[in-house]
């Protein structure tokens, strides 16, 4: 079960940077409180990159990370960071769509074979194909 969300863009493609507001706006509407970080990667490419003020970040207040995958830059930080924040959720979540979830998890959707009815109690029993 998502505890958290993960917003990477590429510094190097802006595509990669305008498409996170609709994408945000979407998940919002489905999980409203589930805590967001958003990473600007491949800084190795451009290190001035780490300079720039993202207004999406700004502008929804959540946490800015500048990594690189290539060499290790701040990924380490960036999901230890993740996880505290995703454990404290987990332990304080008022979000609905937590409950729902969590009861998913818990329902078994499988029937055992021995909770399945016998069907010659039912009266259902295979009558011969004609011939």
């Amino acid at each position: 079960m998502a505890r958290q969300s993960l917003w990477v863009f590429d510094v190097q493609r802006k595509v990669t940077y305008k498409n996170l507001s609709t994408w945000y706006t979407e998940l919002r509407e489905f999980r409203p409180e589930i805590p967001c970080i958003v990473v600007a990667n491949k800084i190795d490419a451009d290190v001035k990159m780490t300079q720039k003020s993202f207004n999406f970040a700004r502008k929804f207040s959540l946490p800015l990370y500048f990594v690189s995958a290539a060499d290790g830059t701040n990924v380490v930080k960036l999901f230890n960071d993740a996880i505290r924040l995703a454990v404290s959720y987990k332990h304080n979540s008022q979000d609905f769509m937590d409950e729902v979830l969590q009861e998913l998890e818990n329902f078994d959707l499988e029937q055992k074979e021995e909770e399945v009815p016998d069907r010659a109690q039912h009266g259902d029993t295979e009558s011969p194909s004609p011939s």
